[in-house]
Formats: structure tokens, sequence, C-alpha cells
């Protein structure tokens, strides 16, 4: 009998050592924001690449990586308007109120102007700051082909309350393939 006891005080403790092994994962997520290579504070596509089918709807958020607190922002967006068809917005958490804090508007074909604002109420002035989506862009796919998203850098900017410039350090690029 004590044998017996033995053995099944060996197997219980080798089944505990086996299943105690941390498991080993492979961090190779290329839409991850710690893979895309970029220098935080950021905005950037997410994901930063689509494949759809023609005449598809495809939706595309735009991310701040580890951006300070701000009030307003002015998201200048380029895209390939003979490959994609602009169709709505909607405003993410990054500038979450009690308001809809979303206007866009389309100065030309293949350019949204969006802008963004946060509504104080009696707890902020401000968003938290931090790794959020701001918005999601939601076009259809009406032609073959390669559509770049890209910001432009010289209008795209964020305000604090203070109508002061938040520090955007890089701007990621995006890409929708129509097939």
């Amino acid at each position: 009998m004590l044998i017996f006891n033995r053995s099944k005080y060996l197997i219980l403790i080798l089944v505990f050592l086996f299943s105690c092994e941390e498991a080993e994962y492979i961090l190779d997520n290329r839409s991850d924001p710690a893979n895309m290579d970029l220098v935080p504070p950021a905005l950037f596509f997410h994901p930063p690449e689509i494949d759809v089918e023609l005449g598809a709807d495809v939706s595309v958020q735009i991310y701040g990586l580890e951006l300070l607190p701000a009030s307003a922002a002015h998201l200048k967006i380029k895209y390939d308007w003979g490959m994609l068809e602009y169709n709505s917005i909607t405003a993410n958490e990054f500038f979450t109120g009690i308001n809809n804090p979303v206007v866009v508007d389309i100065p030309e074909q293949g350019l949204l102007d969006i802008y963004l604002y946060y509504l104080p109420d009696l707890i902020a002035d401000q968003s938290e700051g931090g790794t959020w989506p701001l918005v999601t862009i939601n076009f259809t796919a009406y032609a073959e082909g390669e559509s770049d998203l890209e910001f432009d850098t010289d209008i795209t900017v964020l305000k604090d309350f203070n109508n002061n410039s938040v520090l955007i350090n890089e701007f990621g690029m995006g890409k929708i393939n129509i097939d």
C-alpha cells in the first residue's frame, strides 16, 4: 500500500510540473501597435492593410497610440476616390462625452476633413489620452486595385483644452486592397 501511495504522489507531482509550463507566444501580429514600428505618440490606420472584394463595404479605424489628452482634432485623410466611396464616419472612445463629436467635410474627391470635439462636462474638459480609436471610417470598394490611406501631416492636428497642439511624432499609413 505504501508503494501505491508514493507512485500516486509521484504522478501528481509530474502532472503538476508539466501543467505549469508557461506558454510561448510569437508576437508577430502586424496590426498590433507594438509591432508597427511607430514612435508614440502616433496616429495610424487599423488595421494597416485590408483585403476586400469588389463591391464590399469596408471599415477602417483611425487610432491614436499613447496620445496625450486632447479636446479637439482635425484629421485630413487622403484616399483613392477612384476605388473607394466614402459612406459614413463614427466617433469612437477617444473623444467620448455627452455629444456626437464628429463633423466631416469633403472638400474634394479623395479627401476627408474630419473634425472631432470633446464637449466639456462637469467631470472633464478633454479626453484622458492613451491608446484609443478616434473614429471609424466606412467606405465601399467599387474598383479593383490598391488604395493608400494617409494623413495630410501638414493639416492633421490635435489640440488640448487650451488650444495648444498635442504632439504627434508619427503617422502610420494604411492600404485597402480590392480584388
